[in-house]
């Protein structure tokens, strides 16, 4: 019995169906047993190939160069990362990954592993034969809403919620990477797969479990680090109009805004620090910015931060 429910039941990796995904070597990750099996088989070294350029397999590719090993990184799409930064911005990963000594196989998707009962290669739809000790799968997550399903919840590209988190059923409630939430900031909802959105929805899933009716408006955010080059990422845009970048690109220091029309609708900061308050200023006031002084590095992003909200 309950008075409240709350179900966060995250995600999972998704599959790959290819001949050969059951072989011994193909790992995944999700579970602190899936980080040990992969840290034990990144310290043996050797050659890995890493299906998938997103965040996981970036991050994969780019943790298994520094600890020495060969890595290839496949791929469907042009560039590392595209459907989240874009082609312009996900071109500068691309050239950070291979300025690190990662091979980058774009627009190269897997035909099946091969090998005895471990995988010894990757056959690639490009007739490509890759060896390899070991396969790194990032390939994207679903969320894990059979037990919602069951209850007869109603599910929207995972278990849809409202601005308090409440499920179409009364007292159960949803929060993390199975949550699809309506935003107030957004009006839509958004089901966001990252650390910082779990951490803070799970408390305020707590506080309208206790009754209160503040709803959850977090802008999201996430970092990632690969090799040295460090980032945050504040705001959601499915699309933007253009890409304004502020800072130096070649020198992996430079600040990437999303715009539509003349305001900005996502930042991302590189190896820039602590403006992460001002970035999220700009998108929560809605304020035209013009592109000239968003990339102009001589105003501070307070000043235009500052001269928004007035």
């Amino acid at each position: 019995r309950y008075d409240r429910l709350l179900l966060t039941t995250g995600a999972e990796p998704r599959r790959l169906s290819v001949p050969g995904a059951d072989l011994e070597g193909v790992l995944y990750l999700r579970s602190v047993g899936d980080s040990d099996a992969l840290r034990a088989r990144l310290d043996r070294g050797g050659t890995v190939v890493v299906i998938g350029a997103g965040w996981i397999g970036a991050e994969v590719a780019a943790s298994a160069r520094q600890r020495g090993l060969e890595v290839t990184v496949l791929d469907p799409l042009s560039v590392p990362l595209e459907r989240v930064l874009g082609g312009e911005v996900g071109a500068i990963y691309r050239d950070i990954h291979a300025d690190h000594g990662t091979r980058l196989l774009m627009g190269t998707e897997v035909e099946a592993f091969e090998g005895g009962t471990a995988v010894e290669r990757v056959r690639t739809t490009d007739g490509r034969a890759l060896e390899c000790d070991f396969v790194v799968v990032g390939v994207g997550v679903e969320p894990r809403t059979e037990l919602g399903e069951k209850a007869g919840l109603t599910l929207d590209n995972g278990i849809a919620v409202d601005e308090r988190l409440r499920t179409s059923a009364p007292a159960v409630l949803a929060a993390g990477d199975v949550a699809n939430a309506v935003h107030p900031f957004y009006g839509e909802r958004i089901r966001v797969e990252h650390w910082a959105n779990a951490l803070n929805q799970g408390p305020a899933a707590a506080r309208s479990m206790l009754g209160g009716d503040a709803p959850y408006d977090r802008l999201p955010y996430f970092f990632s680090d690969q090799y040295d080059v460090g980032m945050e990422y504040s705001g959601f845009a499915r699309t933007w109009d253009r890409v304004v970048l502020r800072g130096d690109p070649g020198k992996r220091e430079f600040i990437a805004f999303y715009v539509v029309n003349d305001r900005v609708v996502a930042g991302m900061n590189v190896n820039v620090w602590d403006v992460t308050d001002p970035i999220q200023r700009l998108i929560r006031e809605r304020v035209p910015v013009d592109d000239r002084r968003l990339a102009d590095t001589d105003i501070p992003l307070a000043a235009l931060a500052d001269a928004a909200a007035r």
